[in-house]
């Protein structure tokens, strides 16, 4: 780290202006970290450091000007950004947590939409689905797609996103697709016989929204006995994420989906019509599982009578999703015991490391615990499986994670992952984890502990519309 007697020695800085000595601090807490260019050029490191320094100027326009200008930089910024604890005043420790706070919300909101290629074109199945996990973060498993396959040719459209080459090159040449794996991948594989009925692409109708696919999946006919008696038609919607994100919670208020039918009159005309719901108050709250990231929704309407030839469905759903993945990164060995790091809503402390060194292997047992903001009933159903992000230890030479706009860190392979994980609910929430990590290359303080976790829980709105789906007849 660099030393402040290196700026005319210890004692030409106590003669300093207090504010020009601050300054200094900032400076150098920044400075203890190699300048570095991002890959994409969108941000250098030495733009934040000089917009931070300046946090705490003489003048307040200055400083507003430093926050805009930060601002600015936008969610790449954020690797770049000094802990808290490197600053002496409490105005900047204030003014770095608001800036970091606005930044990952950004970030979280960004992560969401659908991320694209940046140019449509033509390539080989294989070189096509490479691009998509470097420049998407989504990673698309080939094993059971043989080479030849893999060589051969895909269109795409201008610009694709995830879910454009996924359809393309399934229809192109006859594949489906499925989620496996933690975190979660998209298996690509011949389309044999006996899945094309729970192929994804028996969808009736597809679209997309944001990161997400919406699907009808199906519709069937049903009756109702008793008072209420009468036919209806039930809409099965499929919805799927794209691999990198990680949905929590469906919800539905049924009153938000439309359907309407048409029909042909006499004069060969066609007319619309709306059917009713069901149960129009209903409210459906569904969740996605632990790492699953598909999710069917079953609604119910009146049929009115009548020869309809065609449905209409377009509404608006609710997807509650972790997002904005960050990594947390802690100090080297034994310093990391005690200290916190916050990300969003979501805070990590470190409460044990203890290293095990033996003449044939190096071990670690470390705990952290982890704790969200969010709370209620709704988030303690899924807090224990939530809380199990990415974990593991990183050389302590190594760089804060370089990370594309998909967030492929789930997918380091430079982190070294734990050998067990054991995990405790604790009275207030939240969970303390403990890593074992056994066979360590090097002795244990030479690593660091990183945590890679999403940051904010957001209500993603999926607005939808599926127009003219065919009703064949004896549905």
């Amino acid at each position: 780290m660099a030393k402040t007697t290196g700026v005319g020695g210890a004692n030409s800085l106590s003669a300093l202006p207090t504010r020009l000595l601050r300054v200094l601090v900032i400076a150098v807490a920044l400075g203890s970290v190699p300048m570095r260019l991002l890959a994409d050029g969108v941000v250098d490191e030495s733009d934040v450091r000089r917009w931070v320094a300046r946090l705490d100027a003489d003048r307040k326009a200055d400083r507003e000007k430093a926050k805009e200008e930060l601002l600015k930089l936008g969610p790449s910024a954020l690797k770049w950004l000094p802990e808290p604890e490197s600053f002496g005043t409490r105005a900047t420790i204030e003014a770095v947590k608001k800036i970091r706070a606005i930044l990952e919300r950004q970030k979280a909101e960004e992560s969401v939409d659908a991320v694209r290629l940046a140019v449509g074109g033509s390539s080989s199945i294989g070189e096509t689905l490479q691009r998509l996990t470097k420049e998407t973060g989504n990673v698309v498993v080939t094993d059971e797609l043989s080479q030849e396959l893999l060589s051969k040719p895909v269109e795409w459209p201008a610009r694709p996103t995830f879910w454009n080459v996924i359809e393309a090159t399934s229809r192109q040449h006859d594949l489906s697709w499925s989620f496996t794996g933690s975190p979660a991948r998209l298996r690509l594989f011949p389309m044999i016989a006996t899945s094309k009925k729970d192929s994804p692409r028996a969808a009736l109708a597809a679209t997309q929204s944001k990161a997400f696919r919406v699907a009808l999946k199906s519709i069937r006919e049903r009756t109702v006995v008793g008072q209420d008696s009468g036919p209806l038609l039930r809409l099965e919607l499929d919805v799927m994420s794209e691999p990198r994100l990680r949905p929590l919670f469906l919800k539905c208020s049924v009153a938000e989906v439309v359907l309407s039918g048409a029909r042909k009159t006499k004069k060969d005309e066609p007319a619309t019509a709306g059917w009713q719901p069901y149960s129009p108050d209903a409210k459906l709250e569904l969740t996605f599982g632990q790492g699953h990231r598909q999710m069917s929704v079953p609604l119910d309407y009146r049929r009115p009578e009548g020869d309809w030839s065609s449905l209409s469905v377009s509404g608006k759903l609710h997807v509650e999703t972790a997002a904005g993945e960050e990594p947390l990164e802690f100090p080297a060995g034994k310093e990391a015991q005690g200290v916190s790091r916050r990300r969003g809503g979501v805070t990590v402390k470190v409460l044990r490391w203890e290293s095990v060194a033996g003449a044939k292997s190096n071990g670690l047992d470390l705990t952290a615990l982890v704790t969200y903001d969010t709370g209620g009933p709704a988030f303690e159903s899924h807090r224990s499986w939530m809380l199990f992000n990415v974990a593991g230890l990183v050389r302590a030479g190594m760089m804060p994670t370089e990370k594309t706009a998909g967030g492929p860190a789930m997918n380091d392979v430079s982190l070294l992952k734990p050998t067990h994980i054991d995990s405790d609910v604790q009275p207030d929430g939240s969970i303390a984890v403990t890593y074992r990590f056994e066979k360590l290359p090097l002795p244990a303080n030479e690593y660091r502990f990183r945590y890679v976790a999403p940051t904010l829980i957001l209500d993603v709105p999926l607005e939808f519309e599926l127009r003219d789906v065919p009703l064949r007849s004896g549905r």
